[in-house]
């Protein structure tokens, strides 16, 4: 159940905010709170960790769908905007509503390719397999190396052990997710009716093609925030840092000659490429941190005890077989839909080397700073230019080529995300005394489970708004349909902002080496993901991070804790803003297919628009902030007032809990009820 919610509401999130938060200790959270009885002693232990393994698997295949599939459609839309625009044709396809676009691109005779559910759930599964059976290999090794932090892993052993040791310290779903989800909806759906605005513009401005604009998101504001608040405070901060510098940088393109010499070093749309430029620096840079990481693990895995991390011989073949069956799979449709030339032939090479190099750096980097922070979008990107090449070589660089390449990346995006989650997932297991092996099932059906209804939820997303415009801005697929259209089809990259890029990424991998000597996480591709982030995300993400934090601050002074902790209830609150706002997204998606004009529930105008009932601006930009507030004040008390580890829940229960009451069951049956 939680598998089939998470792959449908965090479809629509991820795609507007180009980021995808660990899930694992939310699972962890949902099953606690709602199967208390069945999560209770040592079985309960096991239950919890099975549940996470399984429940968090559908956001492996979220992530892996929304950061390559939108690649196809946004190169389609920017292309019809470029032969409207030849058609004498004055419109923005990205700005306006998606049945309006669709509608003006048919009387030109312009068409977008829809989201092919059958080739995207194939792909899904291919992906599943290869990373599933990869990491699954490679258990042993990941896992015996005391080098590697695993951060969502121990939060979710903190979580386990405090519901299987002391009822008390259940989560307060009321307060927290429930609260957060009604919060959100509300919010959202006054935005809906216009009776608050969907963003604070503070300054715009623009120059032909170039825009810049400055603005506070409120319509997905509740989405942000709730991503915000998951995020860990560096990893925000390093985001909303590489949105600003997107920021600085679109402001001086609108400042760029539009018939000046340097109109042609400067495209309109360098700020991505300047993101692919630092990406790629972080991607090497996480590369050699991975070889440094298998040498140390090389020389410390002895002191671990890793007897729970026997694999018997035919869970090993079974394995082999599911890497065997996807790469076989791969190898079939591949052949079907190119045929059997040097085109497919290097391309399924390719797949293959990468695969080997990037589902065990996504599984170890995972580790190393969690799955929210991991490069899986630059590992995609480099996978992108590693395919790009191939066909190059292959004289296949034609548009014909594209989706193939695209279904080629879902692939092997879909295996990199796999092992990005499992890992932390199977850390957990190990860390509570289960068998890491006893997850492969759980994991395996999570995958399949979402391998489904992934891209049904993307089909739904994309005919309701559109990919790659305004309502559904898919950042990554904006970043790869530019490297696709620039160095495979029109075979001209812009060298100057690419260079301004990798000297940013040099400098983010200064910082994150720098952090690292004094133990704190800067990860470089935060930064660079930032840059190709729209402003008003970083904007948002840094709100919930900042309620988020000033709570745990102010808890840490209260109880006089050592470091800050995130609380139980934070996480679901930040959760259920998440939720909220992506299935009210899906919700109207699937009321559009059945020919729903979302445009016709707004009621109120402050621009004295007719048959809308007059309400004036400072009231709506009042009732927006009001909101926003609102949200963050959920953070801030869940922050202040949850609870944490076992450890400090201990503590705690020795005098009262947060309410005043003994900390009892009869509480406990209390806040429950």
């Amino acid at each position: 159940c939680v598998t089939l919610i998470l792959s449908c509401t965090m479809v629509v999130a991820g795609l507007k905010a180009g980021i995808t938060p660990g899930v694992s200790p939310l699972v962890v959270l949902c099953g606690w709170g709602a199967f208390r009885r069945m999560s209770q002693g040592h079985s309960g232990s096991r239950f919890l960790n099975l549940a996470q393994v399984a429940g968090s698997a559908g956001m492996a295949i979220v992530s892996g769908v929304i950061f390559s599939e939108p690649l196809l459609q946004v190169l389609h839309l920017n292309l019809a905007q470029t032969s409207l625009q030849d058609q004498g044709v004055q419109a923005d396809l990205q700005g306006m509503p998606w049945k309006d676009a669709k509608a003006l691109m048919a009387e030109h005779g312009i068409s977008i390719p829809p989201v092919s559910i059958p080739t995207n759930i194939l792909a899904c599964l291919i992906g599943s397999l290869i990373g599933y059976g990869f990491v699954g290999l490679a258990t042993k090794k990941f896992l015996s190396d005391p080098t590697l932090p695993a951060p969502e892993a121990h939060a979710c052993m903190s979580m386990i052990n405090a519901a299987v040791s002391d009822a008390c310290q259940r989560p307060k779903l009321g307060i927290s997710l429930v609260l957060s989800i009604l919060g959100s909806l509300l919010l959202r759906m006054l935005a809906l009716i216009s009776l608050v605005v969907k963003e604070i513009v503070i300054y715009s401005t623009s120059s032909g093609a170039r825009k810049f604009s400055l603005d506070i998101p409120l319509d997905n504001g509740p989405l942000y925030l709730g991503i915000g608040g998951l995020l860990t405070l560096p990893t925000a901060l390093l985001t909303f840092a590489g949105a600003f510098a997107r920021l600085i940088g679109d402001a001086l393109l609108t400042r760029v000659d539009p018939l000046g010499p340097s109109v042609d070093d400067f495209p309109a749309n360098s700020m991505r490429w300047v993101g692919g430029g630092a990406m790629t620096v972080a991607v090497a840079y996480s590369l050699v941190k991975f070889m440094g990481l298998r040498r140390s693990s090389a020389k410390d895995s002895s002191s671990i005890d890793d007897s729970l991390l026997e694999i018997n011989a035919p869970l090993r073949y079974a394995l082999w077989l599911a890497v065997s069956v996807g790469l076989l799979a791969l190898a079939i449709w591949l052949f079907v839909e190119s045929g059997f030339n040097s085109f497919s032939v290097l391309m399924l090479v390719a797949i293959f080397v990468m695969a080997i190099l990037m589902v065990p750096l996504g599984a170890i980097l995972s580790l190393q700073i969690g799955s929210s922070s991991s490069p899986v979008s630059g590992t995609v990107f480099v996978t992108t230019l590693v395919l790009c090449s191939v066909a190059l070589l292959t004289s296949s660089a034609s548009m014909a080529h594209v989706p193939t390449i695209t279904t080629l990346l879902v692939a092997a995006c879909v295996a990199v995300c796999a092992a990005n989650d499992v890992s932390q997932d199977y850390k957990t297991l190990q860390l509570c005394g289960v068998p890491p092996r006893e997850g492969f099932l759980s994991q395996l059906v999570g995958l399949l489970v979402g391998s489904i209804i992934v891209p049904v939820s993307l089909f739904i997303s994309a005919n309701a708004y559109g990919l790659g415009t305004q309502s559904l801005p898919a950042p990554q697929g904006q970043m790869f349909a530019t490297l696709v259209d620039g160095l495979l089809l029109e075979k001209n990259l812009p060298w100057y902002p690419i260079l301004i890029g990798l000297g940013i990424g040099v400098l983010a991998v200064g910082l994150d080496v720098a952090g690292g000597q004094f133990g704190i996480q800067l990860p470089a591709m935060a930064f660079a993901v930032g840059i190709y982030l729209s402003p008003d995300t970083g904007v948002g993400i840094l709100i919930g991070s900042i309620f988020r934090f000033a709570g745990e601050w102010q808890r840490k002074r209260r109880t006089g804790a050592s470091q800050l902790q995130q609380t139980h209830e934070c996480v679901l609150a930040s959760a259920g803003m998440i939720t909220g706002s992506a299935f009210l997204d899906l919700v109207l998606g699937v009321a559009v297919l059945f020919s729903l004009d979302v445009d016709s529930l707004s009621l109120f105008s402050s621009t004295d628009e007719v048959g809308k009932a007059p309400i004036p601006a400072f009231v709506t930009n009042v009732l927006a902030s009001l909101g926003i507030l609102f949200l963050g004040w959920v953070l801030y008390h869940n922050s202040v007032n949850g609870n944490v580890d076992a450890g400090e829940a201990q503590d705690s229960a020795q005098q009262k809990d947060t309410d005043g009451e003994p900390c009892s069951a009869e509480a406990d049956e209390q806040r429950a009820a």
